[in-house]
């Protein structure tokens, strides 16, 4: 339920919002793919690709349409899995997952649409806007993921041990 009003409003907020914004350099920060990020890191690799798809879909689907449908719904169901499963291998997987779906989901948007055709992306064109976009995403990934995380519940591996102890009986009054 979090996760998929997280989704939503970063999906509306990007839309409305940071696409029309004019910052140093011609990009903004993709607040869809960090909140992707942070759904996988904090609920896992199911959960992580299921959010990546359904917010996909969404800027897919809603206007401004400049891409093929689909597009960004692979790439962010592909970084929402990936990242889901770098922390269920580790927790401290973290924050080097979020800086690697940073850069690379700039990138895997690029290569999905170089695929599939889409004009306008040349050499010159991803050598100008690509730093830009990695630079803003990397600036605003520790706020967007660390904030999405405490509403999707803190930090992952938290929950089963909260629930261990508990089902354990005598240690109500250690862990809230």
């Amino acid at each position: 339920m979090v996760a998929g009003v997280l989704v939503v409003a970063a999906v509306l907020v990007q839309l409305t919002l940071l696409n029309r914004l004019t910052l140093p350099g011609g990009e903004a920060p993709d607040l869809v793919l960090l909140v992707v990020v942070a759904c996988g890191a904090h609920r896992g690799a199911t959960a992580g690709a299921f959010a990546g798809f359904g917010a996909g879909l969404a800027v897919d689907l809603l206007p401004p349409v400049h891409h093929v449908a689909g597009q960004y719904a692979l790439v962010f169901c592909l970084i929402g899995f990936v990242v889901g499963r770098m922390v269920e291998r580790t927790s401290a997987a973290v924050v080097p997952a979020a800086v690697l779906a940073a850069v690379a989901g700039p990138l895997l948007a690029a290569g999905v649409a170089a695929l599939l055709g889409v004009p306008g992306i040349t050499g010159a064109v991803l050598l100008s806007r690509l730093p830009g976009a990695v630079v803003c995403n990397l600036l605003t990934a520790p706020l967007v993921v660390w904030g999405a995380g405490r509403l999707l519940g803190g930090r992952r591996g938290e929950q089963p041990v909260r629930h261990a102890l508990r089902a354990a009986g005598g240690t109500r009054g250690a862990v809230s």
